[in-house]
């Protein structure tokens, strides 16, 4: 062990460090081990230089032995790569970082060639479901004047990032960015064949045109006619059996023998599909039969939903995505803000505004526009972000009476109408379970509970005996009990 520490840091004092020494040196800040870059723990054995100031585990240095000081990887760089064993501050030319107060280099001085240990294993060729084509790994950028177009930052002159395969196209990422964690699948597909793009593949779409009149719907066993609200209609409380959300206004696809209706943008809704939101590629399931439950928990923005479900083709992964969700596109455009939105694994972020304005999945999918019975006009959807909170006058929430404040963390989106004055909370005009069905029947902790609209009735929950204020009310089917949230039905 004495020989292998003397390999890895010579010249220096190195004192070793365990449980029974006691605390870590007083002077020390950095905790990491220099070597792997994991925490180092008070309970494990270490090592610790004071001159560099560096900690490093005490089986570490056996993987930078003598024959692991020098790699050869033809594919990274045509000449053998030397291990840097002192802290650097050098771009790595594979991803333009620097990794100030770290020791993770690997270099060809007669090239003046430099790149983290990290970096040599970058994959050559990737495809990620953000981007409809294969991109390839250089080490020199093209044009760096661009930005990344995940993170919005510029690239570092003369290293290395991802870029799009096809000449006409400009599409570049960060090397880390492309890499990172829920971005890309682990697989290297340099010379493997490129698969079916499903989106674009006639075999799979959700639509068939029958007599130019009447549309087939895969999901659906009547034909579909494309019809219209114009806004003077009576409510008749229809909704989207593909995301559940009312249809209010617009062109949609309805059905004249049933009830069964589609927004537009839901009807056209790809059988598969690749999404920004998952690393895999996606299958629409339209059946909650298939489903146990009856619902399902989107996986990204945590909602429950009884319409159809996105679920990932790979076995062992239990990714689920709503038909919200599922509609979201990169960029994004949304009427709620003036600029586009770039959608990254877990929110959509803006990159023009100040201070990066963001908004996580539950957000995002809030319809912009709402009806609301009170009111002839459509109500607008505005982000606590956006909302001027000087008032010169104390609003208060239509519904639920209590004052619009952005203090209150759940009451921060609203939705309003100018030119009446009316102010919503989001959450009191949509509900909290947005996404369920009623009338529809769902499973949870064993029980039979019937999804039901909330009318004046008003009825005491049975778990937390307060009263049921939400549009939606649970009932158990085999008793008169009545639940206000899935919460209490499992916590009963």
């Amino acid at each position: 062990m004495e020989d292998t520490i003397t390999t890895f840091h010579p010249k220096h004092f190195i004192e070793e460090y365990s449980a029974l020494h006691g605390p870590y040196p007083n002077n020390s800040y950095e905790k990491t081990c220099i070597i792997c870059e994991k925490w180092i723990s008070s309970r494990s054995n270490y090592f610790y230089c004071r001159v560099c100031n560096i900690f490093f585990h005490k089986e570490c240095p056996s993987v930078l032995m003598e024959s692991n000081l020098t790699i050869d990887r033809p594919r990274s760089h045509e000449h053998k790569l030397t291990f840097i064993r002192k802290k650097n501050c050098f771009n790595c030319d594979a991803c333009g970082k620097v990794g100030y107060n770290e020791m993770n280099m690997y270099t060809c001085l007669p090239c003046n060639f430099f790149i983290h240990r990290r970096c040599i294993y970058l994959p050559k060729v990737i495809k990620l479901t953000r981007h409809s084509h294969r991109l390839l790994h250089t080490f020199q950028v093209p044009d760096c004047t661009t930005t990344c177009r995940l993170c919005n930052e510029p690239f570092v002159y003369g290293c290395g990032g991802y870029i799009c395969i096809d000449k006409t196209c400009d599409y570049k990422l960060h090397s880390y960015c492309a890499t990172g964690e829920g971005m890309w699948d682990g697989k290297d597909v340099e010379g493997e064949p490129e698969e079916i793009n499903y989106s674009e593949d006639v075999t799979f779409s959700s639509l068939q045109e029958i007599d130019g009149k009447t549309i087939r719907h895969f999901s659906h066993h009547h034909d579909l006619v494309s019809l219209c609200i114009n806004g003077e209609e009576e409510e008749d409380e229809r909704v989207c059996q593909a995301c559940i959300l009312p249809i209010d206004f617009g062109s949609f696809l309805g059905c004249k023998e049933c009830d069964f209706a589609l927004h537009d943008t839901c009807a056209n809704l790809p059988r598969k599909m690749e999404h920004p939101f998952h690393h895999h590629r996606l299958t629409l399931e339209v059946n909650m039969m298939n489903i146990k439950e009856g619902f399902f928990r989107c996986s990204k923005c945590k909602q429950e939903s009884c319409g159809f479900m996105y679920r990932c083709c790979q076995e062992e992964c239990e990714f689920k995505m709503d038909a919200k969700c599922a509609s979201l596109t990169d960029p994004l455009h949304t009427g709620a803000h003036k600029h586009p939105l770039t959608l990254l694994d877990s929110t959509a972020r803006c990159y023009q505004c100040p201070f990066h304005f963001e908004l996580e999945p539950k957000r995002i999918t809030l319809p912009v526009l709402l009806k609301y019975k009170c009111d002839t006009h459509p109500l607008t959807l505005c982000f606590a972000e956006s909302i001027p909170w000087s008032y010169p006058s104390v609003r208060a929430c239509e519904i639920c009476e209590v004052i619009i404040s952005i203090d209150y963390r759940d009451y921060r989106d609203v939705y309003g109408c100018t030119d009446c004055c009316t102010t919503l909370h989001a959450e009191c005009a949509i509900g909290k379970y947005p996404y369920l069905k009623p009338g529809h029947a769902i499973k949870v902790n064993g029980f039979e509970i019937e999804i039901a609209r909330n009318r004046l009735s008003r009825p005491i929950c049975h778990a937390c005996h307060s009263m049921c204020q939400d549009k939606l009310v649970f009932k158990n089917k085999r008793s008169a009990v009545s639940f206000c949230s899935i919460n209490c039905i499992t916590s009963s």
